[in-house]
């Protein structure tokens, strides 16, 4: 979670966490952050994002570039799909009813 220096407003907060094996470095553990800020302070203010870790460096951040949507698509990609609204016709047990999901 950050915080911010001076007065702010955070909200739409996505966070991403995953391992790897990177070819060099064996097990790796991968953080992906988001979020909308809006400055509340009278002046300049800074976002301070608290990493406890080893060793770490302007080196291990990534840009996404023009993929500025990477986590929200993710988020997405995740929703479930719903079966839509209940219909007085809609036998919801049998032969109408919301296709299987598959756990893959």
């Amino acid at each position: 979670m950050c915080v911010s220096t001076g007065e702010a407003e955070f909200s739409g907060t996505t966070l991403y966490g995953g391992r790897l094996r990177h070819p060099e470095h064996g097990l790796i553990h991968v953080l992906g952050y988001r979020n909308t800020v809006a400055n509340l302070a009278d002046g300049p203010n800074a976002m301070v994002l608290h990493l406890p870790t080893y060793r770490m460096g302007p080196r291990n951040f990534l840009s996404v570039g023009s993929a500025s949507d990477l986590l929200k698509n993710m988020v997405d990609a995740v929703k479930p799909v719903g079966a839509g609204p209940l219909t007085d016709t809609m036998d919801w047990m049998g032969a109408d009813a919301a296709p299987e999901v598959q756990v893959f």
